[in-house]
């Protein structure tokens, strides 16, 4: 008998399967995904994945428990055992039976609870643009949108499983026959890879659920709670009335009081802040002199930046033509087809006004602040975007800046800095650099020796590459929604007002800080040291911190645009965000760091990054994503979960790398179990963990391998620059720079 305390985990998830135990006493919990199970005395800890290699379930005790431990060790081990034991086949058949019932009901009611949930947001989404819709107002779009229209319901449980195992329960209870060990296995192999389709279901279901529950409420105020406060206060402005509204609202705390999965406390202190601000009277104000000269300088501010930038006349009045249809339409955020032709036109002219301004700019020191509103934001016309909106993206303007010590930079310090010769123009989407563009011009005759020769050198060509190339189409990819796409600044994208929206400097090196404290190694750039002069010749990795470029837009995605400049490894990378960046900055860096990691291997290996004879990230990650089915280290269900994965990653390799990084660095480096154990390897022998985050999982046994290579590998690199630097001392020399650099990167 084996005594074990509250608390106290008995299987971990992962965990080779070669032992099952009896419940004597006490109650135990399965854990599979979100969703635990309780097994009681009689049950079987260990049940729901019996004849699997691996457990694909935790079994913790949740109160002080007496085990009876059955050591099987193998398949041929358990058949032996179930062969002596018949009271033992019953057993396990009986406690199987009724725990498969009770997981098949846990799943069809989060089905249903999920349903329900989807169709209440469906609902709320339609009364929001209805509501818009009667009283003249803009309806503002959540980032989630497209998601929530795509989502669909199809992952119910067959007809016939419900009935077929609760039929199997009462026909083995009644039966009087015993039941052979062949057949007891064959049960509990077939159960067990139903199990682990339910489980897997019911870890979508219960995903979805979460996700709906967020799309109602959450810590960003990107949810429909806020959607509709938002539409309370715009429609009080406006003197309309509001019942409708306030219903709704009663509506949506209700619903959201009743989910167990949201957080009360973030209910509460959302539902005060409404309550506050809905009863506070309005206090009117004598407009100060800042004020006058705010209002006076957003009256008219396109004929402004069209002046400051000395746009053709015929632009500008086509402009603001189209901005006058623009204004006329009920939701500009519609895919109808006027709609989209009218946002495709702004665009058009909307680049051919930027590269007037942005030029002017360049060449002038003291810009005004209309102008720098246009160029970093987007900003064109205050009432398409909202004349609060456009005061506060006024005070903003006057002390928005990047940092250029740290590599982040606002689009208009980019483009300086591109103008001043400090950085090179970015590659194009067919990754051709500049000077590759300008070799091409003159390869087919377009521009002479001697132009060619100029335009190499030449500032302005160089900002109009970057403005052509990079630029359009990396501020439609951020934007994120790429259908309704439309550079100037619209009140519909501003979700939060622009103060509460705006990505400054800050947040984003504090962000890369945290992430690089998990991934420590992940910006360090390879390249060849060599040292004639005492006979040292060595592969070593600098620390290079990516440039960050904020785009002038509202958007909701990040993106890595090279992980290089041009050819010279010794260059930083380039990430790119929105300026007002509405989503998780966590997660956006995140992928971006995945990204890099992906494409800096790719470059490293050249023609050789899939070849899994030349070990490195990219090639262990392609053989082990091409050829998972056959890996004997994976379980059935295991190789299931994958092909589901990479059906979702749309077969491309590298969003399944993406797609496991992430899990990686949000849950593997907490300690949390999440990847098998061949993905967790891969991903931990290129993309070890810092030592704070090593500490935090050095408990875990499921660790304990991925560990023990880290320190002989290490072990093994500081051996290596121990005797280069034996060398040095014997030559009467210091350690270079470089090679110190590279022991201080292993001792992390």
């Amino acid at each position: 008998m084996l005594t074990v305390k509250s608390g106290d985990t008995i299987i971990e998830s992962g965990q080779n399967g070669d032992t099952f135990y009896i419940i004597a006493s006490g109650t135990v919990s399965a854990i599979a995904g979100g969703k635990e199970h309780e097994l009681k005395k009689g049950d079987i800890v260990g049940i729901f994945d019996l004849t699997s290699p691996t457990h694909i379930c935790s079994y913790i005790a949740t109160s002080a428990c007496e085990l009876i431990p059955y050591p099987f060790m193998d398949t041929n081990g358990l058949i032996n055992m179930l062969n002596k034991q018949e009271d033992l086949r019953k057993l396990l058949m009986s406690s199987l039976n009724r725990n498969i019932c009770g997981i098949i009901a846990s799943y069809s009611e989060g089905y249903n609870t999920c349903n329900d949930l989807y169709q209440y947001i469906l609902g709320i989404q339609a009364k929001y643009q209805a509501i818009c819709q009667i009283l003249h107002l803009n309806a503002k779009s959540l980032p989630f949108s497209d998601d929530l229209l795509s989502f669909t319901m199809e992952n119910e449980l067959p007809f016939w499983m419900n009935d077929y195992y609760l039929n199997s329960w009462k026909i083995h209870n009644d039966s009087k026959s015993p039941l052979t060990s062949n057949y007891v296995y064959g049960y509990l192999d077939k159960s067990g890879q139903d199990i682990c389709h339910i489980l897997e279901l019911d870890d979508q279901m219960h995903e979805a659920s979460l996700n709906f529950g967020n799309y109602l409420l959450n810590e960003d105020y990107l949810d429909y709670y806020d959607l509709f406060t938002d539409l309370y206060f715009r429609a009080k402005t406006n003197g309309d009335h509001l019942g409708e509204i306030q219903n709704v609202i009663n509506d949506i705390t209700q619903k959201l009081s009743e989910l167990p999965f949201v957080s009360k406390e973030l209910l509460q202190m959302r539902t005060n802040m409404f309550k506050e601000r809905a009863e506070a009277s309005p206090v009117a104000t004598a407009e100060s002199a800042d004020d006058a000269v705010i209002m006076a300088e957003l009256t008219n501010s396109f004929t402004k930046i069209a002046e400051f930038g000395d746009v053709l006349p015929t632009t500008v009045a086509e402009m603001k033509k189209a901005l006058d249809a623009f204004k006329q339409f009920p939701d500009r955020s519609s895919t109808d087809k006027e709609v989209d032709l009218a946002r495709r036109q702004i665009t058009k002219l909307f680049y051919m006004i930027y590269e007037d301004v942005l030029q002017a700019a360049l060449k002038t020191e003291d810009i005004p602040t209309v102008v720098k509103m246009f160029l970093n934001f987007g900003y064109l016309d205050a009432e398409l975007c909202g004349m609060d909106n456009a005061r506060e993206v006024y005070e903003l303007a006057t002390t928005f800046h990047g940092n250029r010590e740290q590599g982040v930079y606002t689009v208009l310090e980019w483009f300086k800095a591109i103008y001043e010769g400090r950085k090179q123009p970015s590659r194009s989407e067919f990754d051709q650099d500049y000077q590759q563009y300008v070799r091409s011009l003159s390869k087919e005759g377009k521009i002479t020796k001697d132009g060619e020769i100029a335009m190499m050198e030449d500032a302005n060509e160089k900002v109009l590459y970057e403005l052509r190339n990079m630029f359009p189409s990396v501020n439609k990819i951020t934007f994120g929604r790429i259908f309704t796409f439309c550079p100037i600044l619209l009140e519909e994208n501003l979700l939060r007002s622009p103060k509460a929206s705006i990505t400054d400097s800050s947040s984003i090196i504090e962000t890369i800080n945290k992430l690089n404290k998990i991934d420590y190694s992940v910006f360090y750039h390879e390249y060849l040291f060599e040292d004639t002069k005492v006979n040292v010749k060595e592969t070593v990795r600098m620390d290079i911190r990516p440039d960050v470029i904020l785009m002038p837009n509202v958007g909701s995605k990040g993106i890595m645009w090279q992980e290089i400049e041009g050819m010279n490894r010794k260059t930083p990378a380039r990430m790119i965000v929105s300026a007002f960046y509405i989503e998780n900055l966590d997660k956006a860096f995140t992928r971006m760091f995945a990204e890099f990691r992906w494409e800096m291997c790719k470059r490293e290996m050249g023609a050789r990054w899939n070849d899994v004879t030349n070990h490195s990230l990219t090639s262990d990650f392609c053989d082990y994503a091409q050829f998972f089915a056959k890996n004997r280290d994976l379980s059935y269900d295991t190789k299931e979960k994958i092909k589901e994965t990479l059906k979702k990653c749309k077969n491309s390799y590298k969003e399944f790398f993406i797609h496991e990084y992430m899990i990686y660095m949000a849950y593997e480096a907490m300690g949390s179990c999440r990847l098998n154990k061949v993905s967790r390897s891969i991903l931990f022998k290129y993309c070890p963990m810092g030592s704070e985050n090593r500490e935090k999982v050095g408990a875990n046994t499921i660790f304990e391998e991925c560990l023990s290579k880290h320190h002989i590998s290490t072990g093994q690199q500081l051996h290596r620059l121990d005797q280069i630097e034996a060398k040095y001392r014997q030559a009467g020399k210091d350690m270079p720079a470089e090679l110190a650099s590279q022991r201080a990167l292993l001792e992390k």
